[in-house]
C-alpha cells in the first residue's frame, strides 16, 4: 500500500485497513511518499508481518498519533466523582504472539491525555523491529494550541512483556514521567514469559539511540526514568542517555515551587554515620533482575539522579569506551535566577561526587575501570554504590531476598572502594592557639563528605615483628595515642582537597612524631600514610632559625677576615717602620763612629 499525495485518510482507516489485509496476506508493506499525520485506533499484529516506513526522499513528517475514544456518558457520572475513565483503551501499537512490525522514519507521539496504556506493547514470541524512529510528547507537537494537552504522562512510550524489540538510530525527546518511566520491560516467567524461559530469554536492544530528558517528576525509589526493567536482556550498543538538566530543573522548580538547597546542617552534624550520606536510590535505568549489556562508546551522562540502578541483575559493560560522565546529585543545585521564562540552576562548587551505580544485593557488575574514570579526572573513584535493597532482614516480611551483595569482576575486582577513595598529598600543623593540642592541615584529591571516612592519627611506632606481622600488644599499645574521628567533623573544611583537624595532647602525646591517613567506617586503611614531625619549634620556625644563623655566621666571618686583614697590614705597616728606624739609627751609629776615628 502507497500512500502519496493523492491519497486521503480519515481517522481510524489505516487500523480497519490494516487488519483485513492482514487476514488475508502473510506480510503486508504500507510505504508513505508525503508526509501526514495519522489517528488510528490500535495497529494489532498477532500472526503476521507488519512494514511501515516513509520514503527516504520525503522531507516531511510522517507521524502515528492515537485516537482518543469518546467516553460513553454512562461513565461521564462516575468521572466527575473523580474515578478514572481510561481515555486509550488499547496501545497505538501491538504486536503479540508470532507477529512481527517493521517501522522506518515514523514520529510516535504520546498520548493527549493521562493513560494506564502503553504507546507501543510487546509481548509472547513477537518482534519489533523500530529504525530512525522519534518519540515525542504530544504537548511539543502541539505547543501553541489553545487546549493543549497533558504534561505528565503516566504510561511508557514503549512497554515489554515479552518477545524480541530492535530500537536503531532513534531519538526519545524530553518528557516528563509520573509513576512511569519511558521504556519500560515486565518480563516474569510464568506471568508474562513462558515456563522453563530464562529472564533473559527476551530481548531489548538498542543500537546508536539517544535518550535524552526522560523526567520522571516522581522520582520513586529504586526504579528508572528511562528504562525501568523487570526481567529481559537489554543491550544498549553506541546509545546516548543524557538528562536535559535545564528543562529537568524548570519542571522541578514550576511543580514544588521551592528552591532546591544543600541542607548545610545535615552536612555538618556530629552523630557517627555508618552509610553514605552521598548515597542516592534513583536512576535514568533501573534493571530488576534479568541483564544488561553496554558496549560500543554507550555514554551515560548529566544523569543526576543516578545513571544505573541494579537488583539481582547482571551489568556487563563489554567495551573500555563505554563512559560514564559527570552524574552530579542534584542538591549541588543551590537555587535558580529567573530569565524571562527560562530558569537557570546555580550550581554551588564543582565537585567529583558523582552518582554512576546503584548496585543492590544478588547483582554482579563486570566492567574496565576505563568507564568511570573521566578521562583521569576520577583516578580510582568509581562511584558505584552498594546497597542493602534485597538483604534478608529480620522480623519483616520480604518479596525477594538475595544472600550475596554486589559483586564486582574483572578490572573492578581489586579496588579498595567502589564507592570513591580519597588521597592524601601533604600534611602540616602547628600548635593550636589553647596551647592544648595541634591544628593539622590535610591536603589531597577526592575529600568528600560522605559519612564513610574517617582520618586516623597517631603516634608513630612500630608495630610490626620483622616478619612484618602485626604485634598485639604494640597495636592495643599505639591505640591508646590515636585520634580516629570522621572527617565531617573537620575543624574546618573549605573543599574537596582541603580540610584541618584539630588534635589534643592527652590523646596524641606532644612533641612525637605521628602518622595519619584515611580509613572507612570499617577500619579498613583507603589512602596512603603520611609522616608529621611538630616539634618544640615548628619546621618553618627551624628553617627561619637556621637561615637566619647562617647568615649571622657569615656576617661574622666576614667582619672577623676583614678585621684580621686590617689588623695584619697595620701590623706589617709598624714592622716597616720599626725596621726603618733601626736601620736610620744604625746608620747614625755608623756615621758618628767614622767621625770619632
Amino acid at each position: 500500500m502507497i500512500i502519496d499525495s493523492t491519497s486521503t485518510l480519515i481517522d481510524g482507516q489505516l487500523t480497519q485497513f490494516v487488519a483485513m489485509m492482514l487476514q488475508q496476506d502473510p506480510v503486508y508493506n504500507i510505504q508513505f511518499q508525503k508526509g501526514i499525520m495519522v489517528n488510528e485506533t490500535t495497529l494489532n499484529v498477532r500472526y503476521n508481518k507488519l512494514s511501515i516506513s516513509k520514503d527516504d526522499d520525503v522531507q516531511e513528517e510522517v507521524i502515528f498519533r492515537t485516537k482518543q475514544t469518546i467516553i460513553s456518558p454512562s461513565y461521564l457520572p462516575f468521572q466527575e466523582n473523580g474515578a478514572f475513565v481510561e481515555p486509550f483503551p488499547q496501545q497505538l501499537i501491538a504486536v503479540e504472539q508470532s507477529g512481527e512490525i517493521y517501522i522506518k522514519s515514523i514520529v510516535i507521539l504520546h498520548f493527549y491525555e493521562k493513560s494506564l496504556n502503553s504507546v507501543i506493547q510487546v509481548k509472547d514470541e513477537a518482534i519489533f523491529n523500530g529504525k530512525q524512529l522519534i518519540f515525542r510528547p504530544i504537548k511539543e507537537q502541539l505547543d501553541g494550541m489553545s487546549s493543549l494537552p497533558t504534561t505528565e504522562q503516566t504510561s511508557p512510550y514503549l512497554q515489554c512483556l515479552g518477545g524480541f524489540t530492535i530500537l536503531e538510530s532513534c531519538q526519545f525527546q524530553p518528557t516528563n514521567f509520573i509513576n512511569s518511566a519511558a521504556i519500560r520491560t515486565m518480563h516474569e516467567i510464568g506471568i508474562n514469559g513462558k515456563e522453563g524461559n530464562q529472564l533473559d530469554d527476551c530481548n531489548l536492544t538498542f543500537k546508536d539511540c539517544q535518550i535524552i530528558g526522560m523526567n520522571r517528576i516522581d522520582e520513586a525509589e529504586n526504579s528508572g526514568s528511562a528504562i525501568d526493567a523487570i526481567g529481559m536482556k537489554i543491550t544498549l550498543e553506541a546509545c546516548l542517555f543524557d538528562m536535559n538538566i535545564e528543562q529537568y530543573n524548570m519542571m522541578k522548580n514550576k511543580i514544588n515551587k521551592q528552591n532546591i538547597k544543600r541542607n548545610e546542617d545535615e552536612q555538618t552534624q556530629n552523630e557517627v554515620h555508618l552509610i553514605p550520606t552521598c548515597g542516592w536510590n534513583t536512576a535514568y535505568i533501573r534493571q530488576n533482575t534479568g541483564s544488561l549489556i553496554l558496549s560500543k562508546g554507550t555514554q551515560l551522562s548529566n544523569l543526576n539522579n543516578g545513571a544505573i540502578s541494579l537488583l539481582g541483575a547482571n551489568l556487563t559493560i563489554a567495551d573500555t569506551d563505554v563512559q560514564f560522565l559527570n552524574n552530579i546529585d542534584n542538591s549541588m543545585l543551590q537555587g535558580f535566577n529567573r530569565n524571562e521564562d527560562e530558569y537557570e540552576p546555580i550550581i554551588i562548587k564543582p565537585t567529583l561526587l558523582r552518582r554512576n551505580i546503584a548496585c543492590g544485593y544478588g547483582s554482579r557488575i563486570t566492567s574496565p575501570i576505563e568507564s568511570f574514570t573521566e578521562n583521569g579526572l576520577q583516578e580510582d573513584s568509581l562511584w558505584i554504590l552498594k546497597t542493602d535493597e534485597g538483604k534478608k532482614i529480620d522480623g519483616q516480611q520480604q518479596d525477594i531476598v538475595y544472600e550475596i551483595e554486589c559483586q564486582l569482576a574483572e578490572g573492578l575486582r581489586d579496588v579498595k572502594s567502589p564507592l570513591f577513595i580519597p588521597h592524601i598529598d601533604e600534611v602540616n600543623g602547628i600548635m593550636s592557639q589553647d596551647k592544648l593540642g595541634l591544628d593539622i592541615t590535610i591536603i589531597g584529591r577526592h575529600l568528600i563528605r560522605c559519612g564513610v571516612v574517617k582520618y586516623k592519627i597517631c603516634e608513630k611506632m612500630k608495630v610490626t615483628n620483622e616478619d612484618g606481622q602485626e604485634i598485639e600488644e604494640k597495636v592495643e599499645e599505639r591505640e591508646l595515642h590515636c585520634q580516629t574521628e570522621l572527617m565531617e567533623n573537620a575543624h574546618h573544611w573549605d573543599n574537596e582537597s582541603q580540610f584541618s583537624i584539630q588534635t589534643r595532647y592527652q590523646i596524641v602525646r606532644k612533641w612525637k612524631i605521628m602518622e595519619i591517613w584515611l580509613i572507612f567506617a570499617d577500619g579498613s586503611q583507603i589512602s596512603e600514610v603520611l609522616d608529621i614531625n611538630i616539634g618544640k619549634l615548628s619546621a618553618s620556625a627551624i628553617l627561619i632559625i637556621a637561615i637566619t644563623c647562617l647568615l649571622i655566621f657569615g656576617i661574622f666571618a666576614t667582619f672577623l677576615v676583614i678585621l684580621l686583614c686590617y689588623e695584619y697590614k697595620q701590623k706589617k705597616k709598624i714592622n716597616e717602620f720599626k725596621q726603618k728606624e733601626n736601620e736610620d739609627q744604625q746608620n747614625l751609629l755608623e756615621t758618628q763612629t767614622s767621625q770619632y776615628e
